[in-house]
């Protein structure tokens, strides 16, 4: 067995060789999105083997004075100690003498090796023709990337995540619409407004409320640890929770203006919820909380619970903003697909395993800024001029958003997101307000077609002629009106 100063000696050179491996990984300039992810994963596990390593120089130094006994003892005994553990190191390998000894600095080397250098390097190996020409170095070959590290990069991810460049929360939606008072949301709108407080609020905290918030907590949970293994999760949680300290009180919801607490009821109006309040049902149901005082502190815990749920789901999101808006542009693009490209976008990504086709984080050579297409790649510049999106369309009614091109600008005035706005701002989305992007002028025009309606009201009595027995001829109304009066 080792003594104390030597099991010391060897944790602080492991932490040392750690720290060197992390700074060469931290060094490479990695362009491919799975190759960084590996990355980070690898300096998450030399973390916590540092971490471990740490941990086992503390135990030892507080250890019963071990180390220093040992000390006083090798002080006293001088050079007799220092022959006395040559011999025994002698002995060892003397009983051992096919003992192969791998030196400690070789487990590391692999860490200054940049991956995508020894793809390029046996690419160039495979391009020889004959066996004799092909040089190949081992150890620039040998990489920090293994078989393994695959293997488990492609099990850990669903496929519309796509090695952590999108979230999916299918089954969080799912699960949202099954909610009693819920709002029938599509998968692209529900990405864009499940951290909304209208999107948050129930009118029944039921159980099955409180498994879905658990479910999207959870989910994004296990998403940093998968996708950003070196973010910081506790900090993260920590901060939210003293954030939330401050900004909560108690029997307040923001999400809930018009929620009452005692009967867990939801309503719509302030009217209805002024009524409620008066009346005997909730007036009893007050009366038998006061009476019960634990009940009361039961109640406040849930509730407290319950908004600190939320807090959490609306904190992941925001950290999270940037790759919910990178899940929402590609469920767009595979949405605007047809059958025929989709299941062609299929076999590419089973060909390309390496996900090197559709690499976020390869520069694709573009200098005239070209929309890419379903393959990820510039369109042809004569497709660019002849469908004309070199001209940008802004549409007020969206958000300002930017069409490129006449024939997807005059085609997203029959899009789900367009029709909605109108709804919003109180218009229908008939053919008459197609072509019209501002918001003024759209108010404009139905300001006018309601004018030209009433006015149509008002006259249609006087399109209609009459004729009585001498031959007058009358408008309906004044024909009604010499009737009634017996004058015809």
């Amino acid at each position: 067995m080792d003594s104390i100063v030597e099991q010391q000696r060897q944790a602080h050179e492991d932490v040392e060789r750690m720290e060197q491996a992390i700074v060469d990984l931290m060094l490479q300039n990695l362009t491919k999105h799975r190759y960084r992810l590996i990355r980070e994963q690898k300096i998450n596990e030399l973390l916590e083997q540092i971490q471990m390593r740490s941990q086992v120089l503390l135990d030892l130094e507080k250890a019963e004075g071990l180390g220093s006994k040992e000390s006083a003892r090798m002080e006293e005994r001088g050079f007799d100690e220092f022959y006395d553990r040559l011999n025994d190191i002698r002995s060892y390998h003397y009983r051992n003498p096919d003992l192969v000894v791998r030196p400690p600095e070789m487990e590391y080397v692999k860490y200054k090796h940049n991956p995508e250098e020894a793809d390029e390097k046996r690419k160039r190996n495979i391009s020889l023709e004959t066996a004799e020409d092909a040089v190949i170095d081992e150890d620039i070959l040998e990489t920090f990337i293994d078989e393994d590290d695959e293997h488990k990069l492609e099990t850990m991810f669903s496929g519309e995540e796509k090695f952590g460049r999108y979230v999916d929360l299918n089954e969080q939606h799912d699960m949202y619409l099954n909610l009693k008072d819920a709002q029938r949301l599509t998968y692209l709108e529900y990405l864009s407004e499940f951290a909304a407080d209208s999107a948050l609020s129930s009118r029944r905290k039921d159980k099955q409320y409180e498994e879905y918030l658990d479910s999207l907590n959870q989910y994004f949970e296990g998403y940093f640890a998968r996708a950003m293994p070196l973010f910081n999760l506790p900090k993260a949680r920590r901060e939210a929770q003293e954030a939330f300290d401050k900004e909560y009180k108690p029997g307040s919801d923001s999400s809930n203006l018009l929620f009452c607490s005692v009967c867990q009821r939801q309503f719509e109006k302030q009217t209805t919820l002024s009524a409620h309040m008066n009346s005997r049902k909730h007036q009893k149901a007050v009366q038998r909380l006061q009476t019960e005082p634990m009940a009361v502190n039961q109640r406040i815990e849930q509730d407290r619970q319950l908004a600190w749920r939320k807090y959490l789901v609306q904190t992941y999101a925001k950290i999270l903003e940037d790759r919910i808006k990178d899940t929402r542009a590609n469920v767009e693009r595979r949405q605007a697909l047809t059958d025929e490209e989709r299941q062609r976008e299929l076999q590419d990504e089973e060909v390309s395993i390496d996900g090197d086709a559709d690499d976020a984080g390869e520069q694709t050579y573009n200098p005239l800024n070209l929309p890419l297409g379903w393959d990820g790649k510039p369109i042809p510049f004569w497709l660019y001029k002849l469908h004309g999106l070199g001209v940008k369309f802004t549409c007020e009614i969206c958000g300002n958003s930017v069409y490129r091109g006449r024939k997807a600008y005059e085609r997203h005035f029959q899009e789900s997101r367009h029709a909605t706005n109108m709804r919003r701002l109180g218009l229908p989305n008939t053919k008459q307000f197609h072509g019209i992007s501002s918001i003024e002028e759209a108010l404009a025009l139905w300001q006018r077609v309601e004018q030209e309606a009433k006015q149509n009201e008002v006259n249609v009595d006087t399109f209609e002629e009459y004729e009585d027995s001498e031959g007058n001829v009358f408008n309906k109304k004044t024909f009604m009106d010499l009737k009634r009066q017996g004058l015809i």
